[in-house]
Protein backbone atom coordinates (compact mmCIF):
# COMPACT_ATOMS: atom_id res chain seq x y z
CA UNK A 1 0.00 0.00 0.00
CA UNK A 2 1.63 2.99 -0.95
CA UNK A 3 1.79 6.08 1.25
CA UNK A 4 1.30 9.41 0.02
CA UNK A 5 2.92 12.77 1.61
CA UNK A 6 1.44 16.18 0.78
CA UNK A 7 4.35 18.14 -0.38
CA UNK A 8 4.57 21.32 1.55
CA UNK A 9 2.75 24.52 -0.34
CA UNK A 10 5.67 26.47 -2.72
CA UNK A 11 5.36 29.80 -2.03
CA UNK A 12 6.26 32.59 -4.73
CA UNK A 13 8.30 35.29 -3.58
CA UNK A 14 7.59 37.42 -6.18
CA UNK A 15 3.85 37.34 -5.25
CA UNK A 16 3.15 39.77 -2.72
CA UNK A 17 1.36 37.84 0.12
CA UNK A 18 -1.86 38.80 1.48
CA UNK A 19 -0.40 39.97 4.95
CA UNK A 20 1.92 42.42 2.83
CA UNK A 21 -0.60 43.98 1.00
CA UNK A 22 -2.49 45.09 3.77
CA UNK A 23 0.13 46.58 5.68
CA UNK A 24 1.17 48.54 2.53
CA UNK A 25 -2.44 49.14 2.06
CA UNK A 26 -2.94 50.56 5.43
CA UNK A 27 0.53 52.80 5.03
CA UNK A 28 -0.63 54.34 2.16
CA UNK A 29 -4.24 55.14 3.26
CA UNK A 30 -4.05 56.18 6.84
CA UNK A 31 -7.93 55.89 7.98
CA UNK A 32 -7.94 52.36 6.31
CA UNK A 33 -4.94 51.64 8.44
CA UNK A 34 -5.92 52.86 12.06
CA UNK A 35 -9.32 50.76 11.43
CA UNK A 36 -7.52 47.98 10.45
CA UNK A 37 -5.11 48.33 13.07
CA UNK A 38 -7.75 48.55 15.77
CA UNK A 39 -9.54 45.74 14.70
CA UNK A 40 -7.10 43.16 14.58
CA UNK A 41 -4.79 41.92 17.42
CA UNK A 42 -2.38 44.26 17.39
CA UNK A 43 -0.71 45.36 20.98
CA UNK A 44 -1.54 48.57 22.28
CA UNK A 45 1.50 50.16 21.95
CA UNK A 46 1.38 49.34 18.11
CA UNK A 47 -2.31 50.97 17.96
CA UNK A 48 -1.11 53.91 19.83
CA UNK A 49 2.03 54.68 17.55
CA UNK A 50 0.45 53.69 14.33
CA UNK A 51 -2.51 56.25 15.40
CA UNK A 52 -0.16 59.02 16.62
CA UNK A 53 2.39 58.86 14.70
CA UNK A 54 0.63 58.25 11.17
CA UNK A 55 -1.86 61.44 11.25
CA UNK A 56 0.97 63.95 11.49
CA UNK A 57 2.55 62.21 8.12
CA UNK A 58 -1.28 61.69 6.77
CA UNK A 59 -2.41 65.13 7.10
CA UNK A 60 0.99 66.47 5.59
CA UNK A 61 0.71 64.22 2.89
CA UNK A 62 -2.83 64.81 2.15
CA UNK A 63 -1.41 69.19 2.36
CA UNK A 64 1.25 68.17 -0.60
CA UNK A 65 -1.26 66.56 -2.57
CA UNK A 66 -3.81 69.12 -2.68
CA UNK A 67 -1.38 71.93 -3.56
CA UNK A 68 0.47 69.88 -6.41
CA UNK A 69 -3.15 68.92 -8.30
CA UNK A 70 -4.66 72.65 -7.36
CA UNK A 71 -1.78 74.26 -8.81
CA UNK A 72 -2.00 71.82 -12.10
CA UNK A 73 -5.21 74.09 -12.91
CA UNK A 74 -3.95 77.77 -12.64
CA UNK A 75 -1.60 79.41 -15.34
CA UNK A 76 2.14 78.53 -15.84
CA UNK A 77 4.18 81.39 -13.63
CA UNK A 78 4.77 84.74 -15.48
CA UNK A 79 8.72 85.25 -16.04
CA UNK A 80 8.11 88.93 -17.94
CA UNK A 81 9.06 91.86 -16.90
CA UNK A 82 8.21 95.58 -17.84
CA UNK A 83 10.52 97.85 -20.50
CA UNK A 84 13.14 99.18 -17.18
CA UNK A 85 15.63 101.51 -18.20
CA UNK A 86 17.31 101.03 -14.52
CA UNK A 87 20.34 98.77 -15.90
CA UNK A 88 22.00 98.42 -12.60
CA UNK A 89 19.58 97.78 -9.60
CA UNK A 90 21.53 98.38 -5.77
CA UNK A 91 21.52 96.56 -2.85
CA UNK A 92 21.83 99.20 0.10
CA UNK A 93 21.89 96.26 2.90
CA UNK A 94 25.07 94.95 1.44
CA UNK A 95 25.68 98.40 -0.73
CA UNK A 96 26.78 96.16 -3.88
CA UNK A 97 24.78 96.44 -7.18
CA UNK A 98 23.91 94.26 -10.28
CA UNK A 99 23.98 95.27 -13.48
CA UNK A 100 21.93 93.67 -16.43
CA UNK A 101 24.23 94.18 -19.66
CA UNK A 102 21.91 91.79 -21.96
CA UNK A 103 18.38 91.11 -20.78
CA UNK A 104 16.30 88.19 -22.09
CA UNK A 105 14.01 90.83 -23.79
CA UNK A 106 16.89 92.20 -26.22
CA UNK A 107 18.14 88.17 -26.54
CA UNK A 108 15.54 86.80 -27.68
CA UNK A 109 15.28 84.77 -24.56
CA UNK A 110 18.58 83.01 -25.65
CA UNK A 111 20.24 84.39 -22.60
CA UNK A 112 20.62 86.60 -19.98
CA UNK A 113 23.91 88.10 -18.93
CA UNK A 114 24.62 90.34 -16.18
CA UNK A 115 27.62 91.81 -13.44
CA UNK A 116 27.44 91.28 -9.94
CA UNK A 117 29.29 92.40 -6.95
CA UNK A 118 29.83 90.27 -4.13
CA UNK A 119 31.26 91.49 -1.01
CA UNK A 120 33.47 89.49 0.57
CA UNK A 121 32.27 85.85 2.20
CA UNK A 122 29.30 86.57 -0.23
CA UNK A 123 27.10 83.77 -2.01
CA UNK A 124 25.03 81.63 -2.13
CA UNK A 125 24.72 78.05 -0.89
CA UNK A 126 23.78 74.37 -3.13
CA UNK A 127 21.08 74.72 -5.23
CA UNK A 128 20.21 73.84 -8.55
CA UNK A 129 18.13 75.09 -11.81
CA UNK A 130 15.82 72.88 -13.98
CA UNK A 131 15.69 74.57 -16.98
CA UNK A 132 18.74 76.51 -17.92
CA UNK A 133 22.31 76.53 -17.24
CA UNK A 134 24.54 78.92 -15.48
CA UNK A 135 28.01 80.14 -16.69
CA UNK A 136 30.42 81.98 -14.36
CA UNK A 137 33.40 84.58 -15.16
CA UNK A 138 35.63 86.17 -12.47
CA UNK A 139 36.44 89.41 -13.74
CA UNK A 140 37.79 90.95 -10.80
CA UNK A 141 39.36 88.81 -7.61
CA UNK A 142 38.52 85.00 -6.98
CA UNK A 143 35.64 83.31 -6.50
CA UNK A 144 34.80 79.46 -5.55
CA UNK A 145 32.52 77.80 -7.13
CA UNK A 146 30.89 74.20 -5.78
CA UNK A 147 29.77 72.22 -8.69
CA UNK A 148 28.60 68.32 -8.16
CA UNK A 149 30.10 68.50 -4.63
CA UNK A 150 33.76 69.94 -5.66
CA UNK A 151 34.96 72.88 -5.05
CA UNK A 152 37.11 75.10 -7.78
CA UNK A 153 38.81 78.14 -7.08
CA UNK A 154 38.91 80.65 -10.33
CA UNK A 155 40.73 84.11 -10.85
CA UNK A 156 40.39 86.72 -13.08
CA UNK A 157 38.85 85.85 -16.48
CA UNK A 158 38.42 81.90 -15.72
CA UNK A 159 35.13 80.68 -16.55
CA UNK A 160 32.77 77.62 -14.78
CA UNK A 161 29.54 76.46 -15.76
CA UNK A 162 26.71 74.56 -13.78
CA UNK A 163 24.29 72.50 -16.06
CA UNK A 164 20.86 72.57 -15.76
CA UNK A 165 20.02 70.20 -12.96
CA UNK A 166 23.73 70.11 -11.11
CA UNK A 167 24.48 71.12 -7.70
CA UNK A 168 26.45 74.18 -7.11
CA UNK A 169 27.06 77.62 -5.61
CA UNK A 170 29.34 80.48 -5.60
CA UNK A 171 31.25 82.41 -2.92
CA UNK A 172 33.42 85.38 -2.62
CA UNK A 173 36.24 83.39 -0.63
CA UNK A 174 38.07 86.77 -0.04
CA UNK A 175 38.45 89.90 2.11
CA UNK A 176 37.82 92.45 -0.87
CA UNK A 177 34.86 92.61 -3.55
CA UNK A 178 34.98 90.21 -6.62
CA UNK A 179 33.21 91.05 -9.71
CA UNK A 180 31.24 87.73 -11.53
CA UNK A 181 29.73 87.73 -15.03
CA UNK A 182 27.08 85.37 -14.67
CA UNK A 183 25.13 84.06 -18.01
CA UNK A 184 21.93 81.69 -18.33
CA UNK A 185 21.14 79.53 -20.80
CA UNK A 186 18.07 80.18 -21.89
CA UNK A 187 17.25 83.48 -20.41
CA UNK A 188 14.57 82.49 -17.74
CA UNK A 189 13.76 84.31 -14.69
CA UNK A 190 16.89 85.82 -13.28
CA UNK A 191 16.36 89.19 -13.78
CA UNK A 192 13.19 89.38 -12.30
CA UNK A 193 14.55 87.51 -9.07
CA UNK A 194 17.57 89.60 -8.89
CA UNK A 195 14.94 93.02 -9.08
CA UNK A 196 12.42 91.58 -6.89
CA UNK A 197 14.93 90.42 -4.10
CA UNK A 198 17.04 93.74 -4.27
CA UNK A 199 13.83 95.67 -4.10
CA UNK A 200 12.71 93.14 -1.14
CA UNK A 201 15.43 93.94 0.85
CA UNK A 202 16.09 97.39 0.52
CA UNK A 203 12.20 97.96 1.71
CA UNK A 204 13.15 95.64 5.21
CA UNK A 205 11.13 93.07 3.65
CA UNK A 206 14.08 89.94 3.95
CA UNK A 207 15.70 89.32 6.87
CA UNK A 208 19.46 88.72 7.93
CA UNK A 209 19.32 85.26 6.28
CA UNK A 210 17.94 86.38 3.07
CA UNK A 211 14.52 84.90 3.96
CA UNK A 212 11.40 87.10 2.89
CA UNK A 213 9.42 88.10 5.43
CA UNK A 214 5.93 87.32 3.77
CA UNK A 215 6.38 82.98 2.38
CA UNK A 216 4.66 83.83 -0.48
CA UNK A 217 7.15 86.08 -2.28
CA UNK A 218 9.61 83.45 -1.01
CA UNK A 219 7.95 81.39 -2.84
CA UNK A 220 7.54 83.42 -6.24
CA UNK A 221 11.55 83.97 -5.48
CA UNK A 222 11.76 80.04 -5.94
CA UNK A 223 9.62 80.09 -8.64
CA UNK A 224 11.21 82.56 -10.38
CA UNK A 225 14.61 81.43 -10.34
CA UNK A 226 13.73 77.70 -10.33
CA UNK A 227 15.97 77.00 -7.75
CA UNK A 228 15.59 73.87 -5.96
CA UNK A 229 18.03 72.58 -2.99
CA UNK A 230 19.73 69.45 -1.85
CA UNK A 231 18.06 66.87 0.70
CA UNK A 232 14.94 66.95 -0.39
CA UNK A 233 14.23 64.57 -3.27
CA UNK A 234 13.48 66.61 -6.68
CA UNK A 235 10.33 65.01 -7.12
CA UNK A 236 8.86 66.02 -4.36
CA UNK A 237 10.01 69.56 -3.90
CA UNK A 238 10.06 70.61 -7.09
CA UNK A 239 6.17 70.06 -7.32
CA UNK A 240 5.74 71.54 -4.49
CA UNK A 241 8.11 75.22 -5.17
CA UNK A 242 6.48 75.11 -8.52
CA UNK A 243 2.94 74.61 -7.24
CA UNK A 244 3.28 77.55 -4.23
CA UNK A 245 4.95 79.72 -6.76
CA UNK A 246 1.58 79.27 -8.99
CA UNK A 247 -1.05 79.57 -5.91
CA UNK A 248 0.96 82.48 -4.66
CA UNK A 249 0.54 84.15 -8.54
CA UNK A 250 -3.11 83.06 -8.53
CA UNK A 251 -3.65 85.11 -4.75
CA UNK A 252 -2.44 88.18 -6.51
CA UNK A 253 0.90 88.27 -4.20
CA UNK A 254 3.04 89.53 -7.73
CA UNK A 255 0.97 92.43 -8.12
CA UNK A 256 2.19 94.08 -4.99
CA UNK A 257 6.11 93.43 -5.92
CA UNK A 258 5.23 94.90 -9.31
CA UNK A 259 7.06 98.12 -8.47
CA UNK A 260 10.07 96.57 -8.37
CA UNK A 261 9.68 94.95 -12.08
CA UNK A 262 7.04 96.32 -14.06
Amino acid sequence: METFVKAPAVVNPSVPQKSTLSATVSLLFYPTGVYRIWTKRYPLWARLLYTLLGLPLFLLGSIYVGIVVFALFLPELDMSIGDRKDRTVINKVGNYATTFLKTGRETGGAYELIRVELEPQGGNGWHYHKTFDEQFTVAEGTITIGLEGKELLLSKGQTATAPKTKMHFFKNPSSTKTILIVKTIPARGLEKTIRIGYGLSNSGQIDANGIPSNPWHMALLLGYSESYFPVVPPMIQEPFIKGMAKIAQWRGEDKVLEQYFR
